[in-house]
């Protein structure tokens, strides 16, 4: 094999597919695989559950296959100078050229790499990748990573009745985002592995479509690029193949008092007083008394923080509760503008969800921390 090449679309080839490697289990799983053909330059790594494919124009003086030490071969076209890059093969050693450097790294026989997923061509959309951003964005973060809990390891993914809904759930807290977009394709309900969603996001662009096909077995991602140095990018990942919970149930449909406030102001108080919050159970008491919020933290080995907010309120009596400030911080993030509060009681989970805008099909639910009573 033989190729000359741009070493700014190299080195971003390689930084894409590169998300997809590991040191766990087999050797070959830390190297790219390299595939040289006339048509073009393909790159792929995985890690058994996710594969990423790049690709990228340069000219093959000879075809071939090779897999390459993905982190070492990153470090190298990262610090090299930007002109072209000469690559060649010698006895399962890639000898690298660029300017006055040369390289010479001992590379794996592409026969050793595992088979590359065959992509099941079914339910297949396109979906803007904005939108898919924004929809991973608001979810992912309450996945579990408990990988016992296989169920809720990842994404429960949802389309049907012209809507796609994403869920996620740790079990203490849950996440849920909809949007009403028609896809001509049957009902889908399935489970996309975290590890494969953290990775579609670090290759997802903004406002182009992303072709998607969601089969039984697996699910594919294929970023439809507008302009850069690589001419294709796929993700494909198994998917968890396990019971998600009935997540409709859980989220309560009734409460007793409704708190609104700016989220901004909420959220910064929460960071405040958070500050001298236990470490391990990052504990706030917030108690609600006619439309005063206040919120304390205690630790009696650091001190103690208060701080209150005047909000708006629906619904009659006072009301105390705790939860976990990181928790609540997380689902702050998500939204913008003026934020609703729904409790019941001390035991009770608490719903936050955006007032109005653009992110009403958004709903954070938390479960909260049991506290003496004072």
């Amino acid at each position: 094999m033989k190729i000359r090449c741009k070493r700014g679309d190299f080195l971003e080839g390689v930084r894409v597919v590169q998300n997809a490697l590991t040191s766990v289990t087999l050797p070959v799983l830390s190297h790219i695989l390299m595939i040289a053909k006339e048509e073009g330059i393909k790159l792929v790594a995985t890690n058994l559950e996710t594969t990423i494919q790049s690709s990228f124009s340069g000219e093959v003086i000879e075809e071939g296959e090779i897999c390459l030490p993905g982190n070492k071969i990153f470090e190298i076209l990262r610090e090299l100078p930007s002109q072209e890059v000469d690559l060649e093969i010698e006895d399962s050693r890639a000898i690298i050229k660029c300017g006055r450097s040369t390289f010479q790294l001992l590379a794996l026989e592409a026969s050793e790499f595992p088979e590359i997923p065959k992509l099941e061509e079914e339910n297949i959309f396109l979906f803007p990748q904005d939108k898919l951003r924004e929809m991973i964005q608001k979810t992912s973060f309450a996945a579990s990573l408990d990988e016992t809990r296989q169920g809720l390891n990842g994404i429960y993914l949802s389309i049907a009745e012209g809507e796609v809904r994403m869920v996620a759930t740790d079990g203490r807290r849950l996440a849920f985002v909809r949007i009403s977009k028609s896809l001509k394709i049957p009902e889908v309900k399935t489970i996309i592995p975290l590890r494969a969603i953290q990775q579609l996001m670090r290759i997802l662009g903004q406002g182009e479509e992303v072709r998607t096909g969601i089969g039984k077995h697996q699910a594919f991602f294929n970023p439809r690029l507008k302009e850069g140095p690589l001419n294709q990018i796929l993700l494909i990942s198994q998917l968890i193949e396990a019971e998600f919970p009935d997540y409709e149930n859980i989220i309560p449909k009734e409460y007793k008092v409704a708190i609104m406030v700016d989220r901004d102001t909420l959220f910064r108080a929460i960071k405040r007083v958070s500050l001298l919050s236990n470490e391990k159970s990052r504990l706030l008491k917030l108690k609600l008394k006619g439309n005063v919020l206040s919120i304390t933290a205690n630790t009696p080995e650091m001190g103690s923080s208060y701080e209150e907010l005047t909000v708006k309120r629906e619904g009659e009596g006072d009301i105390g509760i705790g939860f976990n400030a990181t928790y609540l911080l997380d689902g702050l993030k998500n939204i913008a503008g003026e934020v609703r509060f729904e409790l019941t009681d001390s035991l009770s989970p608490g719903v936050i969800k955006p007032v109005a805008g653009g992110d009403e099909d958004y709903v954070y639910v938390v479960m909260p921390i049991r506290i003496e009573e004072e």
